[in-house]
């Protein structure tokens, strides 16, 4: 156990010219939940991969904790260090050095809305689609898996062909499915306990230049559900997610969209068929779909909105304990859960194109994310966030006897549903020698 005091007189020179903060208020670290607060001993701005190494590799001979994070979207702390240690903000790892047809290859703290951005400008789009929110770093997402609302291929993390890793010991090695495979697969999806995720390499398919999005509104979330699982069926429409807020929060939106070259719109009527819904729709360019939620939350951030508490709740579900779990849950959800900035999301993914160990998914053909994003905005209910926190026990152990699992992600303080500090990596480095 650390004792919590960090003698940095030893620290190493960094050799690729990044930096050590052992002071100030960056010291004080939270995440995007501001609930959980540690102060590490120092705070590392590497500017290369050399720079995370040599750091790894002496954190281990002298037994410190070490922590990376990116933009520190996470509600339960996942991403900080225990007190005393080092925190490495990979932020400042921020080079893309390549986009070709086929992948885009970027360091850790690219943010995925470069990476959209610069496969657009040559036709492409990421594989797996990307996060709604592209405000995320490369590293980060590909820490917790990564979901998208592309309903076909998983998570992003199943659409990575390689990454650089820095391992527990500070080594550096290039990983994919063939090559260090071992440790590919525990560090894709693994909260940054196996290594520190420094460069990856993500794939890259064309992507028509227009988008034609439907939304059709319900006012039963069951119908919206019975008709998500009508288009997933159908197997011809590119994005889907359900989407519920304040204050209409017994109207639930199902957004779905059709990718298109403008001289080959979509046949409505096709898409539609079946159905009895008449949706809104509306033709915009790729990039436009693309940044939508990061156009919605540019205002709150501007207003405050990360520095609010939030409390998320966030689990996967088989489809056969959907309506269940949806029956016993919905019923308890209040204007307290919801706000303008607070929002309920269903994403339906087929199970078939999950492939990473990382992410622990259940089994069915069909697995829907769960995401509840309470946050404090224009609270003022002194029991709101217990309230909340003892909403998501419930909700979790809810989840879990129905066969469902945890999307690591949200506010779960729980210490054994993920790991928060960097846990004994002498142990791994002992039990499987490509960590070396």
């Amino acid at each position: 156990m650390h004792s919590g005091t960090t003698d940095l007189s030893t620290f190493p020179a960094l050799p690729g010219g990044g930096s050590l903060v052992t002071d100030g208020d960056e010291l004080h670290a939270s995440d995007l939940g501001n609930l959980v607060d540690r102060r590490p001993a120092a705070i590392l701005h590497p500017r290369s991969t050399a720079d995370v190494a040599v750091t790894t590799a002496w954190c281990a001979r002298n037994d410190v904790p070490l922590r990376a994070h990116g933009t520190l979207h996470t509600t339960g702390g996942q991403a900080l260090c225990s007190s005393g240690g080092v925190q490495v903000d990979t932020r400042s790892l921020d080079l893309i050095h390549a986009i070709t047809d086929e992948h885009a290859e970027v360091e850790a703290g690219v943010l995925l809305r470069d990476v959209v951005w610069h496969a657009w400008l040559r036709g492409l789009r990421m594989t797996s689609g990307p996060t709604g929110y592209l405000q995320l770093t490369t590293g980060g997402v590909l820490s917790v898996g990564g979901i998208s609302s592309v309903h076909g291929e998983g998570s992003i993390i199943d659409r990575v062909q390689a990454v650089e890793v820095v391992t527990p010991t500070g080594a550096v090695r290039w990983c994919t499915p063939q090559r260090n495979s071992a440790l590919f697969r525990a560090v894709l999806g693994g909260l940054g306990c196996a290594g520190i995720i420094t460069r990856a390499r993500l794939a890259l398919t064309p992507v028509p230049p227009r988008a034609r999005v439907y939304d059709a509104h319900f006012s039963s979330l069951q119908e919206a559900v019975d008709t998500a699982r009508v288009l997933i069926g159908h197997d011809e429409v590119d994005d889907l997610l359900i989407r519920w807020s304040a204050p209409h929060r017994d109207r639930y939106q199902l957004r779905f969209s059709a990718y298109h070259h403008p001289d080959r719109p979509p046949d409505d009527a096709h898409l539609l068929r079946g159905l009895d819904v008449r949706p809104q729709t509306w033709d915009i360019s790729y990039w436009e779909f693309a940044i939508s939620t990061d156009t919605r939350y540019e205002p709150f951030v501007t207003a405050g909105w990360n520095r609010v508490h939030k409390v998320w709740a966030d689990y996967f579900l088989p489809d056969r304990a959907l309506d269940g779990f949806l029956a016993a849950t919905m019923p308890e959800v209040t204007e307290l859960d919801l706000s303008e900035t607070s929002i309920g999301l269903l994403f339906p993914h087929r199970r078939a194109s999950f492939t990473r160990p990382g992410l622990r998914v259940p089994d069915d053909d069909l697995v829907w994310l769960f995401d509840l994003l309470s946050d404090g905005v224009g609270q003022t209910d002194p029991f709101w966030l217990p309230d909340r926190l003892r909403r998501n026990q419930r909700w979790r152990r809810r989840a879990e006897s129905m066969g469902g699992t945890l999307y690591p992600i949200g506010t779960d303080l729980d210490p054994d549903s993920h790991e928060l500090v960097l846990p004994h990596p002498e142990r791994m480095v002992a039990e499987d020698p490509c960590f070396r």
